[in-house]
């Protein structure tokens, strides 16, 4: 890189040579040394104008056709519009490509200019340094009020941005960019730890002297400068050595891909693998995330990440998966810890399959006490918590309260329904597959039968080709409605994005409210309570796309903000 004076005015532009350099050098994050560029000026590329960003991505050729590039227009940042206060987006450009961290259609929403350029930076020194810039966002610079005065005197909810409690897209992409700051920094933390203490323990053994030996010395320096006790040291060793075993995950991780809290959960869902599996799980779950991010698919949360990494370990490491449930069977257990004021928990260690057995029966119980006694004061979980007690000393029904002691006992615990999710080859016996619990993951036919015999149970067959549910059956009684039960078989969970409220605890909601919408498969699905009040009084729109015969739907909040979902099939397709 030349270091001489910058060229003055007369001298020839160096062209788009310099753009698709410093395109190449932004991705990989590996400075200018290893860019042959020609002379270029490091003024120029350390903080790129959304201008040079803008020609940068015109150089590198990137068009609607690329899956890394959007075809929506791009601000300017002088002229007619594009500043600070100016969330307009004026038509005529293409935007660069832009981070990992984000989504296309975000760069639809009403955002300042010195926001929007923030979604071309990936996670790093240049997006910590724009952020820092940026200061407080609170309120937020911009005006985004509705461009009616009319419109907005009607409206009682303040201004997005305008008070705390009721964000706009300015403040929430900020708010993003910022976890995936945090990703990123974990990983370099990570690969220090790495560095000063090594990728494998160290065992260091005085000659002479085998009673001497001692494991990683360096935590007893590590510690002072980490603030912290060698043995929480050693917990962060083992922890960013996990991390660096695996440069896949470790990739998706620093880009803001996936955030801190989804990549965690990925490293513990695996711990108990073998080397080699563990491996082939990761690579499987990490492919899984960059090609939902190729689609643009909303990133996993960690309780979906959980379910991809228990659906992959049933993929590609079934049997070693067997072997880590055996040896983490044998330390099965009861526990008893003190918690004040006359009370204490009672925890238990057991099979993952047997604990939501428990719950399911102890969810029946409460249900039955609560038919018992409509006009009670108890909660759910006080209905639980009292027919525990009275199931395991051997009552006839949940203790009564203490002020009505005569109060009466419920009618034995009803068998819980089991809701399984199975293809139809698996379920004629023509094929070996896996069926699925919603809410609690994968299982093998073994478990299917154990859980059957438990109660009533309700099939929803699957098409083989894509996964997805196409029927449902019932072996109860009085079973529910065919069209609810094929919603909440299709949809398991809410639709807000995040919202890991499962369907059968949720309203079924008219996407076009009734009448003027039909209560048909494409017109329901299913919302928390909080979310249909989200909906219904608070200003969240919600699309479904099926009425263009498209999978899925897409939230318009009140920012502005857009979240375009679908629901993943509940199996897997081939």
């Amino acid at each position: 890189m030349s270091t001489d004076a910058p060229p003055s005015a007369s001298e020839p532009d160096l062209g788009p040579e310099w753009r698709s350099a410093w395109l190449a050098a932004a991705d990989a994050e590996d400075g200018w040394a290893a860019v042959d560029a020609g002379s270029v000026w490091l003024d120029d590329l350390v903080e790129p104008t959304v201008e040079q960003l803008w020609e940068a991505a015109q150089a590198f050729g990137l068009d609607s056709h690329d899956a890394s590039a959007i075809s929506v227009p791009f601000p300017e940042e002088s002229g007619e519009s594009g500043g600070s206060g100016d969330l307009r987006l004026p038509a005529g450009k293409t935007p660069p490509r832009l981070a990992k961290w984000v989504r296309r259609e975000w760069w639809h929403a009403p955002i300042r200019a010195e926001v929007r350029r923030l979604m071309t930076l990936p996670p790093g020194p240049r997006l910590v340094s724009a952020l820092s810039d940026l200061g407080s966002q609170q309120p937020c610079p911009a005006d985004h009020r509705h461009p009616s005065a009319e419109v907005e005197a009607a409206d009682p909810t303040p201004a997005p941005g305008s008070v705390p409690g009721y964000p706009c897209a300015c403040q929430l992409i900020v708010a993003a960019a910022w976890h995936a700051v945090e990703s990123w920094v974990q990983v370099k933390v990570a690969a220090t730890l790495v560095e000063a203490a090594g990728a494998e323990p160290v065992v260091a053994t005085p000659p002479a002297f085998a009673r001497a030996q001692t494991t990683d010395p360096a935590r007893a320096e590590l510690a002072p400068m980490l603030h912290l006790p060698s043995s929480s040291v050693q917990g962060r060793l083992v922890a960013a050595r996990d991390l660096h075993a695996f440069p896949a995950l470790s990739r998706v991780a620093a880009s803001g891909l996936m955030f801190t809290s989804a990549w965690r959960v990925v490293l513990y869902e695996t711990a108990n693998l073998p080397l080699e599996a563990r491996e082939r799980v990761i690579n499987r779950v990490v492919d899984s995330v960059l090609s939902r991010h190729d689609e643009d698919r909303r990133p996993w949360t960690p309780g979906e990440t959980r379910k991809a990494v228990k659906r992959a370990i049933a993929v590609v490491a079934a049997a070693e998966a067997a072997e880590a449930r055996d040896r983490a069977h044998a330390n099965r257990r009861v526990t008893v810890t003190p918690a004040g004021d006359g009370m204490a928990w009672i925890s238990a260690y057991v099979r993952d399959v047997d604990a939501h057995r428990i719950y399911n029966r102890l969810t029946s119980a409460a249900a039955a006490a609560r038919a018992d006694d409509p006009d009670g004061q108890r909660n759910a979980d006080e209905r639980r918590a009292d027919a525990l007690v009275a199931q395991l000393l051997g009552r006839p029904g949940p203790v009564p309260p203490a002020a009505n002691p005569a109060a009466p006992t419920t009618s034995p615990t009803p068998s819980p329904e089991i809701s399984v999710v199975v293809s139809l080859a698996t379920l004629f016996g023509l094929a070996d597959g896996l069926a699925e619990v919603p809410g609690l993951g994968p299982i093998d036919a073994a478990t299917v039968r154990e859980l059957a015999a438990d109660g009533r149970w309700r099939l929803w067959v699957t098409d083989p080709a894509t996964g997805r549910v196409v029927a449902t059956g019932s072996r109860t009684y009085a079973p529910s409605a065919e069209l609810a039960r094929l919603i909440r078989a299709r949809e398991s969970h809410c639709r807000m994005p995040g919202c890991a409220r499962r369907a059968e605890h949720c309203d079924l909601d008219h996407t076009v409210p009734y009448p003027r919408g039909s209560t048909s498969e494409r017109n329901l699905g299913p919302l928390c309570r909080t979310h249909h009040n989200l909906k219904t009084h608070h200003g969240y729109q919600l699309a479904n796309h099926a009425a263009a015969g498209q999978q899925g739907w897409t939230w318009t909040c009140p920012s502005g903000l857009t979240h375009t979902d679908q629901p993943d099939p509940p199996l897997p397709g081939p």
